[in-house]
């Protein structure tokens, strides 16, 4: 842990000194009503169900370019939902309990796990876990994409943004993926694999998009 805390510190002080060298590039902020362009409503396979909204405080504390997000009724008669946070303020990319908590959900024994996404490429790191609010429980996995990579959680975001920059690079911003199935079944590994081909269906649509490659991860 000291090791990387040593690393990136080192990595921010050359991007600083490098940053006095090089002449910035203006990046146009993106638009929640462009991603809604982007993200579809409709996917195949399940009836959408409803729109999903954060409240204010939570537009407030991450600053993102946008937050799209809509729930399902899936072939299994369960509701699936995903949410998708754009931005390039590494304020957007920190504790995604601020997501899960603007929902009432409480977070249910995180863990780092794998999601088989082949329109992302293949193999995804995700953090997979429970979710319960009330009387209601289910399953959740989510995942990060920074200019670089894939990674089941935000620590590479403020470097990758910044480098990213550095190398004047087109697309500096990042992504948080979220999705959530309700209610959980009979294991986890079992709602990993659903939660992996609802998002695999999300990204085959949002690939067929104007601008699609925004959201989606090629390796």
């Amino acid at each position: 842990m000291l090791l990387r805390v040593k690393l990136a510190l080192l990595l921010f002080v050359v991007a600083g000194s490098a940053a006095l060298l090089i002449t910035p590039r203006e990046y146009p902020e993106k638009t929640e009503v462009w991603m809604q362009q982007i993200l579809p409503r409709e996917l195949p396979g399940y009836n959408h169900a409803s729109e999903v909204k954060m409240d204010k405080r939570t537009y407030d504390i991450l600053e993102p370019f946008g937050i799209v997000g809509h729930s399902y009724f899936g072939p299994d008669g369960r509701i699936y939902e995903y949410v998708v946070v754009a931005g390039n303020n590494r304020l957007s990319f920190h504790d995604p309990q601020i997501c899960f908590q603007a929902q009432s959900w409480k977070l249910v024994d995180p863990k780092r796990s794998y999601a088989e996404i082949p329109a992302m490429g293949g193999k995804v790191p995700v953090t997979i876990m429970g979710v319960k609010r009330e009387a209601q429980s289910g399953t959740a996995m989510y995942f990060y994409k920074t200019p670089f990579r894939l990674t089941h959680s935000p620590s590479w975001m403020p470097i990758d943004l910044t480098f990213a920059k550095l190398m004047l690079k087109e697309n500096v911003d990042g992504q948080f993926y979220r999705f959530i199935l309700t209610p959980s079944g009979a294991s986890v590994e079992e709602d990993l694999k659903a939660l992996s081909h609802f998002a695999n269906t999300l990204f085959t649509e949002i690939a067929k998009a104007r601008e699609g490659t925004y959201f989606v991860y090629k390796r």
